[in-house]
């Protein structure tokens, strides 16, 4: 009986499959399915002022990090303009044209000054993470072109981290309060991001692709809603402003 039916299903199987084939349309690969992928993103922000120290434009007596810290508005300059943010993304197709995905991604910029006469370090960091969502709606131009037009919400967590060390530190000393030469410092604080966005994607392969977007990211860090070493609330002299044009290239791998 089975060797009967063998080359029965066998020939079903084939035309089933040959059918399948037949039905799908090249142009609903261009949207449908997903991807995941390595994706830089570029905020060309003046990163000093997104994160606040002292009153932007004001002298150094107003009260702010930098009036004990060594630092000046000078020394921050080469935290530059531009903060990226090293992530990945990923996306997927709900119904239609409409498409939903993911992003997470952390970048940071740091500058070091050395005082050669007393050997005293000053170290200032400053990182912001982010995790988003995201929703938007597409529409294939050729077999393997598509653009999009969506955005990103969810949030992100900015931390500035200070260290002033003269020596070794002490175990004991920066517990007891003892070891006043070394001190470091933890400052963060969370806010909700948005970022509307228009993207471009090219399948170059049957499996992999370019996505190039560029949007603005919208997000700021009251003032009242910092923290010291995630214990402490602190008030910062101004509200901390992440609003920027944001580049977001994706090398993606899938449909």
């Amino acid at each position: 009986m089975v060797k009967r039916l063998l080359p029965f299903m066998i020939t079903m199987g084939l035309v089933s499959s040959l059918f399948a084939q037949g039905d799908i349309e090249y142009p609903s690969e261009s949207y449908l399915g997903g991807g995941i992928g390595y994706t830089p993103t570029f905020l060309l922000l003046d990163v000093a002022e997104a994160f606040p120290f002292n009153i932007v434009g004001e002298p150094a007596s107003s009260a702010g990090l930098l009036d004990t810290s060594g630092l000046n508005f000078d020394d921050l300059d080469p935290l530059g303009t531009m903060l990226v943010l090293h992530g990945v993304e990923g996306f997927g197709n709900i119904t239609g044209n409409w498409r939903v995905g993911a992003y997470v991604g952390l970048g940071s910029n740091s500058i070091t000054r050395v005082d050669s006469a007393t050997q005293e370090t000053i170290d200032l960091k400053l990182t912001l993470m982010t995790g988003s969502a995201s929703i938007e709606y597409v529409i294939p131009l050729f077999s393997n072109l598509e653009i999009a037009a969506g955005s990103l919400f969810g949030y992100s967590r900015s931390i500035i981290q200070f260290a002033h060390t003269a020596g070794s530190p002490s175990w004991t000393g920066q517990f007891d309060g003892t070891d006043t030469t070394n001190t470091i410092v933890a400052l963060s604080g969370t806010f909700f991001s948005f970022q509307p966005y228009v993207a471009l994607k090219l399948q170059f392969l049957d499996r992999a692709g370019l996505r190039m977007s560029a949007g603005y990211q919208i997000g700021s860090l009251p003032a009242n809603k910092w923290s010291m070493n995630d214990f402490q609330k602190i008030v910062a002299p101004s509200e901390g402003s992440f609003n920027a044009v944001a580049v977001r290239v994706m090398l993606y791998l899938g449909i």
